[in-house]
């Protein structure tokens, strides 16, 4: 084909082009296919991962270094050199605080409950739910119950209220009691 302006271009300049740019394309891709190639090459080489493997860890510097909770001779000696000596590190320094934690914790635990046991508080609920109630409790539940605190019913009294008030109020004694006064001691 020959263009009418001046400038020619012969079908066999474009089809090299096209020709060279799809070379460039197969050897782009067939590069990119040797990568995918040998990366799977290396997954199947690699041997399988254990699945406890297959999680990552992080490093985050939460490994135990000092004795496990349940040896408590080991973490009483941690706890002692708390207050003997000064610990080199941080870590040396937090595992002695997690070793003193433990005998902390049940210090206080075991102070409250003595404090409770020997001065107990006054309420009413206390008095019913203590330890000490239990007995009781048992007793009350297989033997029948003590008669109650407070009044079932209407309790009559044989004092003739109307005519006790009379008296104090006209005499300010009662008639056929004895007197309290000074008066009639002099």
């Amino acid at each position: 084909l020959k263009r009418e302006s001046g400038g020619s271009r012969s079908p066999s300049g474009s089809l090299k082009f096209f020709v060279c740019h799809l070379q460039s394309a197969a050897l782009t891709a067939k590069r990119a296919m040797s990568l995918l190639a040998a990366a799977a090459r290396g997954v199947a080489r690699r041997p399988p991962a254990v699945p406890a493997m297959a999680i990552a860890k992080r490093g985050l510097g939460e490994t135990t270094v000092g004795p496990p909770l349940g040896d408590l001779a080991g973490n009483w000696k941690l706890a002692v050199e708390f207050f003997t000596k000064s610990p080199i590190s941080y870590k040396e320094f937090r595992q002695r605080c997690v070793s003193l934690r433990i005998f902390v914790f049940a210090g206080v635990c075991s102070g409250c409950t003595l404090s409770l046991f020997l001065d107990p508080p006054k309420s009413s609920y206390w008095v019913r739910m203590s330890p000490s109630y239990l007995v009781p409790m048992i007793r009350d539940a297989f033997f029948g119950s003590r008669p109650p605190i407070f009044l079932t019913g209407k309790v009559e009294h044989s004092t003739d209220v109307p005519d006790v008030v009379k008296q104090l109020v006209t005499t300010r004694r009662l008639a056929g009691a004895g007197s309290d006064s000074e008066d009639d001691e002099h």
